[in-house]
């Protein structure tokens, strides 16, 4: 069974190298509206809490996606059988994929898309795309904990 890891280790790398070109991408739309949304924050609550928001969520999208890649990297080049570091090493992937997927979805899900604001309105579908990327995310690593759990007992 652990015969598969290397593959699913494979399949990490690239799906987080894809959430991370996603994350840039959404990043840079979201930032063409920066100056006029830190105008805003200074007269509004509402709008400094929601820069503060949209700030913080694509960050840790986008630090959970760097974290599974760079975690991913060197298991697809080690040898694929299972210890007690690699477990937690997936354990700790799962948690921060999973949290940083709720994190997103509690503040985008059921954003409106704004009529004329081409840039933002991308950025809310990129945000959606890199929810769904770190759902299977999740998804992978969980399974790769699993397969070295079983790797470790047997």
């Amino acid at each position: 069974m652990t015969s598969f890891l290397p593959a699913l280790h494979g399949v990490q790398a690239a799906l987080s190298a894809y959430g991370l070109y996603t994350a840039y991408n959404s990043i840079t739309n979201l930032q063409k509206y920066e100056k006029k949304s830190e105008k805003a924050a200074k007269w509004s609550d509402t709008a400094a809490h929601q820069l503060h928001k949209t700030r913080t969520t694509q960050a840790s999208g986008a630090v959970a996606i760097l974290t599974s890649l760079l975690s991913s990297l060197p298991l697809l080049y080690s040898t694929p059988a299972p210890t007690t570091t690699i477990l937690l090493l997936n354990i700790v992937n799962v948690a921060a994929t999973l949290g940083a997927r709720i994190h997103l979805q509690n503040f985008w899900e059921g954003k409106a898309k704004v009529p004329f604001v081409e840039g933002y309105n991308d950025a809310i579908s990129q945000t959606d795309a890199i929810m769904q990327q770190l759902a299977v995310l999740t998804g992978v690593w969980a399974l790769s904990a699993g397969l070295t759990l079983a790797g470790l007992v047997v």
